[in-house]
């Protein structure tokens, strides 16, 4: 197929310079535009990530090659990098050449990010042997066979899966975008794309810890189809690779390689140029590359010496205050519910967590048993302790196939239960957990898809608020599983960054603050991967055991720039005396006071946290009703069967709040 002169003209010029110039690409000079910012208004400045676009050649670049759709959000300043200055997106790297072109970095060379294992995803390495079958620069026919080759490696549809590489390859960059005057020729676009992607450089390959997901390498980016929500689109690697020079949020499986690499935590901002080791990054200047802009019209780099201007406060917490909210799971149904709201009180809390099982709620759709849930909420109210309901479960009229797991068939018959209780309960409920768990096959009918949840909570959360406007919605909890099967579970983390990429990036609108759980099994709360100060066995060799997990998580949410706090919906040390259920051994391992002695510890760092809204202790009273020897959920109960206190709830109770 023919694509015309312009088009080969171009091919050629983008795959010499990809192949004559391994770190810099460019396509000649870009003209610069006039500043376009009013003084309260600037379009430049984005607050999902607090930094700017402020080079002219860099800001029409960017505008014209896709914007925020291919780039992401710009996650540094303009700073210079091996004698290139540079600026830093969450997808790619934009450079300016010494002649004052402008172009992209090759990320993936094997001097910057040469990584196959990146935070839970295997990734497809390069193919030499395919490299090698690209047609080469100048030869026959050269435009039409650099085309044939593209298409031939990036298939629309690989192994049964609508993975969309080709298409996502020529859809990145649209005419209006790279031509916004309406002078463009459609023919021009391959290249265009060429230019932001470099050709296939692996086969497709599917991730062996994720069924679900497939990914394709190309010389500067990776794709990565999703088949629960079909969606394709280049993973965020320059994030990754600011996170190598910063050693900030650096994925557990790439901090270990990554510290062999001359880039890792070369950002030091003590240093006249920003750099922690000059000698092995030269001609260099990171000063000030990652501290927050604000929008102005102004340059992007200060002076050496002089400190950056703060970024604004956040908003007031979820809680309504600044302070931390305090709360126990607690389980009120057929129990002394005074007697378990004074023993909240008496440890100085001020929160109980509730869940509610909808199917157990409403029998019928619209008859809502409200008597089971009337005692409850009038005795917290009574005795000024606030309230969380979980809602999870669902009727069994709500799904074609009578199951009780979730979601819905219809997520508008969840939105109108809660809607009610919300209402009946306005001012006495405080907040609202939209599903618990959703990560995982007990709480979710797989396949356990990201998107789907968001889907739901797009119809729910907005119910809820409709109704209660003060109060606190919840994303259902996340738990950790460091595990990545559609039918069993997903990592918690890899579940978070999903959600946030579905729906235009909804979620982020959706409630008031981030559902998550955390766990610290037999690992001590300031503990984690390479610091282990108990002499405990297993689990140790993943993220997801370690009450740090939390900020990994946040991580993520500032990642999209998730202003909202975290709630931990549940979270807990377990200690208990054999025999206990089988998976849960671990839990012989702890003492009483040494589980006490984390639980402090660990409210300790939460209190210095100001992204941390609130917690529930997991559990109060279920060792009051099962025993902990067959019953996993009474392991954690924080009182003894006798209602006394175990020296957990001791020592919770005598901390300081």
């Amino acid at each position: 197929m023919r694509r015309g002169t312009l088009w080969q003209a171009l091919s050629a010029v983008v795959m010499a310079v990809m192949l004559l110039q391994p770190l810099i690409f460019s396509t000649g000079q870009i003209l610069a535009p006039s500043p376009a910012w009013a003084d309260n208004d600037d379009p430049r400045y984005f607050p999902d990530t607090g930094f700017r676009i402020s080079d002219d050649r860099f800001w029409d670049y960017f505008q014209k090659r896709g914007g925020l759709r291919t780039f992401g959000f710009p996650v540094s300043r303009k700073f210079t990098l091996l004698g290139s200055e540079v600026q830093i997106f969450q997808r790619r790297i934009i450079q300016i050449r010494p002649d004052g072109g402008v172009g992209l970095v090759n990320l993936l060379d094997s001097d910057m990010l040469p990584y196959t294992s990146i935070n839970g995803a295997t990734l497809p390495a390069k193919d030499d042997a395919l490299v090698a079958k690209a047609p080469p620069v100048g030869s026959p026919n050269y435009a039409d066979a650099i085309s044939q080759f593209v298409q031939d490696n990036s298939p629309d549809t690989w192994n049964n899966l609508a993975t969309n590489y080709y298409q996502t390859f020529n859809d990145t960059v649209k005419l209006e975008d790279a031509f916004p005057d309406g002078d463009g020729n459609p023919n021009w676009l391959p290249g265009l794309n060429l230019e932001m992607w470099g050709v296939p450089v692996s086969a497709a390959a599917i991730d062996p810890k994720n069924f679900n997901f497939a990914y394709l390498r190309f010389q500067r980016g990776i794709m990565h189809y999703d088949n629960t929500s079909g969606l394709t689109q280049g993973l965020l690697l320059a994030d990754y690779f600011k996170s190598i020079l910063t050693g900030q949020n650096l994925p557990f499986d790439l901090a270990g390689p990554a510290a062999q690499s001359r880039y890792y935590k070369q950002y030091d901002n003590s240093k006249p140029d920003g750099v922690a080791n000059p000698a092995t990054l030269p001609n260099s200047n990171l000063k000030n590359a990652f501290e927050k802009d604000t929008p102005s019209a102004g340059g992007d780099t200060l002076p050496p010496g002089t400190t950056p201007t703060p970024i604004p406060s956040p908003s007031p917490t979820a809680t309504g205050s600044t302070g931390l909210a305090y709360g126990m799971q607690v389980h009120m149904f057929g129990q002394d519910q005074n007697r378990i709201l004074g023993m909240v009180k008496g440890a100085g809390f001020g929160w109980i967590k509730q869940q509610v099982r909808w199917n157990e709620i409403e029998g019928s759709k619209g008859n809502i048993n409200f008597g089971k849930l009337d005692p409850m909420v009038a005795n917290a109210s009574a005795q000024g302790v606030k309230v969380l309901f979980s809602v999870v479960t669902v009727p069994s009229w709500s799904r074609g196939d009578h199951r009780t797991v979730g979601p819905p068939d219809n997520a508008n018959d969840l939105a109108d239960f809660m809607a009610a209780i919300a209402a009946r309960y306005k001012g006495k409920v405080q907040a609202y957990e939209v599903w618990n768990e959703q990560n995982m096959s007990r709480e979710w009918t797989p396949p356990i898809n990201a998107c789907a949840y968001v889907s739901m909570l797009q119809v729910v959360a907005p119910r809820i608020k409709a109704a209660d406007p003060n109060a606190i919605v919840v994303s259902g909890a996340l738990t950790p599983t460091g595990w990545n099967d559609p039918n069993g579970a997903i990592d918690d983390a890899i579940y978070l960054d999903q959600m946030y990429q579905c729906n235009g990036g909804v979620f982020k609108t959706l409630g008031d603050a981030v559902g998550a759980h955390a766990v610290g099994y037999n690992n001590a709360p300031d503990d984690w991967l390479d610091k282990h100060t108990v002499s405990t066995q297993g689990f140790k060799d993943h993220g997801s055991f370690y009450f740090r997990r939390i900020w990994q998580l946040h991580d993520i949410m500032a990642k999209y720039g998730d202003p909202r706090q975290m709630w931990l919906t549940e979270y807990h040390w377990g200690s208990a005396q054999a025999p206990v259920p089988a998976g849960y051994e671990w839990t012989t391992a702890l003492d009483e006071n040494t589980v006490a002695g984390f639980f402090v510890r660990s409210i300790e760092m939460m209190r210095a946290e100001p992204w941390v809204g609130g917690f529930f202790i997991w559990n109060l009273n279920f060792r009051t009703m099962g025993n902990y020897h067959s019953d996993e959920t009474a392991i954690f109960g924080i009182l003894n069967e006798d209602w006394s206190p175990r020296a957990i709830y001791s020592r919770l109770r005598d901390m300081p709040k």
